[in-house]
């Protein structure tokens, strides 16, 4: 009992860190923080959160806390960087992020509410999957908005909602207007490719055990986005588990993943694993990482990870 407990928190704890990465940020910072530009007057704010709660902000928020590195990615890119006062250990994006006071980790196990109490916040952003944490912040009657994407339009979403609720809207109005362009170009060249042209594509998730990504899922979507077809878009699970022996038998052109799984991702040790070798991507060494931090965080550089996908799948057209 105590092995398949150990089992499940481990494979939570993996799935929290596939929306939050952790590999060193290598892209440039985000921009400075903007001047508040909704006027006090829209406050009281009621809005309705990504798990179905009706949150009610009284008052334009100067004290944040996050807890989730996309989180944090999304206000700073907003405009709200100097109204966060309190991220978690994995929050290394923008770097002025490491200035802020760390509450623990992204679990409910590893966060700490002592920490983030002792903060005073007035508004803590959430992910859904801290269904503990978010309860006990609650009853303290600290107010608290779950942001919980799974698709590329949801992370719209979420940039405009924080937006409305730190009082950037405009800000954040034009940071979707921009991804959204930068989205588009890239699915007009790729819209030309015929179908039975497209790479068809493995992405790893973790190797043991052996986990995707499904096509409900924003890593998906961008695959999709980026011209390619997943080999396994028929999963309705988000992260399933697959076998070894229907990867090998789905023969995908391209394999793709983290680089946070650099180690066991080279061509080298997948060729090593049993019938791997005879898998098209392997023999044509179109073994791509991505860095894992942007794609694995539903937030404002997502956008950059569908760009490098794109270039991966098509560097002729991608120069």
């Amino acid at each position: 009992m105590k092995r398949n407990q150990a089992h499940f928190t481990y494979l939570i704890t993996l799935l929290l860190l596939i929306v939050t990465g952790c590999a060193p940020a290598t892209t440039p910072a985000a921009p400075a923080a903007t001047p508040i530009t909704a006027a006090a007057a829209a406050f009281p704010l009621t809005v309705v959160d990504d798990v179905g709660r009706t949150v009610t902000i009284e008052s334009v928020p100067e004290r944040i806390v996050s807890l989730l590195p996309s989180n944090t990615e999304i206000l700073f890119a907003v405009g709200a960087g100097e109204q966060v006062i309190g991220v978690t250990s994995f929050c290394n994006y923008p770097p002025e992020a490491a200035t802020r006071e760390q509450i623990g980790g992204i679990t409910n196990q590893s966060i700490s509410i002592e920490a983030i109490t002792a903060l005073e916040p007035d508004l803590i952003v959430a992910s859904g999957a801290q269904t503990d944490a978010i309860q006990t912040l609650t009853e303290t009657g600290l107010v608290v908005i779950v942001l919980e994407p799974a698709t590329l339009a949801d992370i719209y979403a979420n940039i405009d909602l924080v937006g409305r609720i730190t009082a950037h809207s405009d800000r954040a109005a034009g940071l979707v207007a921009d991804m959204q362009r930068r989205a588009e170009a890239v699915t007009t060249k790729v819209a030309a490719v015929p179908e039975a042209e497209r790479p068809t594509v493995f992405y790893e998730v973790w190797n043991e055990p052996l986990m995707t990504a499904g096509p409900n899922t924003f890593i998906g979507q961008l695959v999709t986005l980026a011209g390619g077809r997943l080999v396994f878009s028929d999963v309705e699970e988000d992260w399933p588990q697959v076998s070894a022996e229907v990867i090998i038998e789905r023969d995908p052109t391209v394999i793709l993943g983290p680089d946070s799984n650099s180690e066991i991702l080279t061509a080298d040790q997948i060729a090593a694993r049993p019938g791997w070798a005879q898998i098209a991507a392997v023999q044509s060494k179109r073994i791509y990482l991505l860095n894992g931090d942007i794609v694995s965080r539903p937030g404002p550089r997502i956008i950059d990870a569908l760009e490098a996908m794109a270039r991966d799948f098509y560097p002729d057209l991608f120069e």
